[in-house]
């Protein structure tokens, strides 16, 4: 569905692109060096703390991450080449230049020895169902962006919303994001707020929109990602069950998941065969 009529921000922040990256088992020094000069002059996120310099984000940044398939998830849309991938590169940049040279480079270095890069490309957007007091509630406490050794956890999950969801007019579709009540005063419903609150202080989190719009053919709607310590794994997992609730989560009705891929980041791509 286009972007006008919907209500939402159509203004555009920074670029953003995951290549899942699959390749053979056994150490290639070759591709290792090619891999490593693809991100010269870019910030490696794991060693990055607090959000980007206007400089870095000009140049692109990178993380690294090699997969946990042991704690990985299939979703309602099957995508086994995002699922079963072996690494994760995360790109981030304030134009989509520095990205696309970056996969095209990675590209030709691992089908070189018969792998295959899965790109996901998404857009950052001012937020759209954000009134002042729940930019205060949702981002006021949030965890900022950390490196790698502090949070080492980092989990990319993919989402599209249902023909339903998009056909709402705005004002029914903001309010799923906040708690219902009952004649009382009793929540019936949490909403997705605050269903998430927990995570806020805990989780980095990252999203990112599909450019052209939402409801499309194929592809996602949005691309979210999430970075945490080791403690607070627990809290991700509560947080991500009470949001696929649907009783105290009704928004989640009206979503389709692809998989849940979880990984660990890296500083450097030799790690990527650790």
């Amino acid at each position: 569905m286009p972007l006008d009529g919907l209500n939402l921000s159509t203004e555009v922040t920074g670029h953003g692109r995951f290549l899942f990256v699959s390749f053979p088992g056994r150490e290639d020094r070759d591709l290792i060096r090619a891999w490593e000069r693809l991100g010269e002059g870019m910030e490696n996120m794991h060693r990055a703390e607090g959000p980007p310099s206007t400089a870095a984000f000009r140049r692109g940044r990178y993380q690294l991450l090699r997969a946990l398939p042991a704690l990985s998830r299939e979703g309602d849309l099957p995508h086994p080449s995002i699922l079963d991938a072996r690494a994760l590169v995360r790109l981030e940049a304030a134009t989509p230049e520095p990205l696309a040279g970056y996969e095209e480079g990675l590209r030709r270095a691992v089908e070189r020895i018969r792998g295959s890069v899965e790109p996901l490309a998404g857009v950052q957007r001012p937020r759209s169902y954000t009134s002042q007091a729940m930019t205060r509630f949702a981002y006021e406490k949030a965890l900022a962006p950390g490196p790698g050794a502090r949070l080492p956890y980092g989990v990319a999950m993919f989402q599209n919303k249902t023909p339903e969801w998009w056909g709402m007019d705005w004002m029914r579709r903001e309010g799923f994001f906040l708690p219902r009540y009952g004649e009382e005063g009793e929540m019936t419903a949490e909403g997705h707020a605050w269903a998430a609150r927990e995570g806020v202080p805990a989780i980095v989190r990252r999203l990112f929109h599909r450019e052209e719009g939402y409801g499309l053919p194929a592809g996602y709607d949005f691309l979210t990602y999430f970075e945490f310590g080791e403690e607070a794994a627990d809290t991700f997992r509560a947080v991500a069950a009470a949001l696929r609730d649907v009783k105290r989560n009704p928004e989640w009705g009206y979503v389709r998941e692809g998989p849940e891929w979880w990984g660990w980041r890296v500083a450097r791509v030799e790690e990527l065969w650790v």
